[in-house]
């Protein structure tokens, strides 16, 4: 990955107020800068509205999949920026209030209106990327909360930001692998599960536990710690299994037991989603310290689930001791958050780290390059 350290200062854009023309041109080259498309040639109610609408909460990706956060835009202020900007007043000052207060949204709008050119830089960063980037930022703008979760798949790291756009805590995940991609949605943390079972997807039963299975079967669940589940979610012995039926004919799930050796490790955060993804603690913790991060069948490991588990719940529940448990056939126990919380899943090949560069990131889907 690419690492810029910013060395110049904070700019945010200042207009000079003369007559509407005037102010027009400077706002249309503002929006051209930070990545917004000419939208119309004359500055009418309907044209500032959408304007001041895309500079406040950009537009979502093509390839979001499923949106399960409602959207919050404060039309009333959108409209009072158009009215102040048809009137002669001083626009500036709520315009600013309503951008992202995110402190990475600002340094990178910066660079990008001081320092980069549409060419690439170390044949990797483009202004193109930055734009982009930019625009995840004020779409974020769209779902204002206290604590929202914040995950980047070609990073694999996952931020949690206030309201304010501080950064709450940082994490190292891992996410989908590139046969199996994470998709990008919003949807909300309803509860956490410790010492979760884990129900495998049947896919997972199907093209990869099956084979393997079938060899020595009382072995091999013993081995994985995975017990056989029938329909009716009672428990069933390998012996009783018909193991000759075939793959896309069995007739039974698999779960995984309890305890630290769940793939699940000893966490669980649900999401209410239509996928059967959630974030979750592991039992391969060390995978974190790879550069490679993109290793799952598409649910997201966390690095840090006791931190934040806690920062959910807004009470520290959990000891970081909690991850070295090591009891098994533990029933699991669900505890509801006191309110949902937004999880928002984004694709920005390029952004801000903790040290204040800009990184560029590898395009682990490749979604950037069939994009061109």
């Amino acid at each position: 990955m690419l690492r810029l350290f910013l060395l110049i200062p904070l700019i945010i854009p200042t207009f000079v107020f003369a007559q509407t023309t005037d102010d027009w041109n400077r706002l249309r080259r503002y929006a051209d800068e930070i990545g917004i498309d000419s939208l119309c040639d004359q500055p009418d109610a309907v044209c500032l509205t959408a304007y001041f609408t895309q500079i406040v909460y950009g537009k979502p990706s093509p390839r979001l999949s499923y949106q399960g956060l409602p959207e919050h835009i404060d039309t009333l202020r959108i409209n009072r920026l158009t009215q102040q900007f048809l009137s002669g007043a001083d626009w500036c000052p709520l315009l600013d209030s309503l951008e992202s207060h995110d402190r990475a949204y600002r340094q990178l709008k910066a660079y990008c209106m001081r320092c980069l050119v549409d060419d690439y830089m170390a044949d990797s960063l483009t202004i193109e990327q930055v734009k982009s980037s930019l625009n995840v930022y004020r779409w974020l703008n769209r779902f204002p909360a206290d604590k929202r979760v914040v995950v980047n798949i070609p990073s694999a790291t996952l931020r949690v930001i206030d309201r304010e756009g501080t950064t709450l805590l940082s994490s190292r995940v891992i996410v989908g692998k590139p046969k199996t991609p994470t998709p990008l949605f919003t949807a909300q943390i309803t509860n956490i599960v410790t010492y979760p079972y884990w129900n495998v997807p049947r896919s997972i039963t199907i093209n990869e536990l099956l084979p393997k299975i079938r060899k020595a079967p009382a072995t091999a669940l013993a081995d994985m710690n995975l017990q056989i589940i029938n329909a009716k979610g009672a428990i069933v012995h390998p012996d009783s299994v018909n193991w000759s039926v075939r793959n896309a004919q069995f007739p039974y799930r698999l779960r995984q037991s309890t305890g630290c050796d769940n793939a699940l490790g000893l966490m669980k955060f649900t999401i209410n989603s239509p996928y059967d993804i959630y974030l979750h603690d592991t039992n391969q913790r060390g995978l974190f310290a790879s550069a490679n991060r993109a290793l799952s069948h598409g649910c997201i490991r966390v690095e840090k689930p006791v931190e934040l588990a806690n920062l959910l719940l807004g009470a520290r529940r959990f000891d970081p001791s909690f991850l070295q448990s090591r009891e098994k056939q533990i029933s699991p126990k669900t505890i509801q958050l006191p309110k949902a919380v937004p999880v928002i899943i984004t694709y920005m090949l390029l952004d801000m780290d903790e040290a204040g560069a800009i990184t560029v990131y590898r395009d682990v889907y490749n979604w950037w390059r069939l994009a061109l």
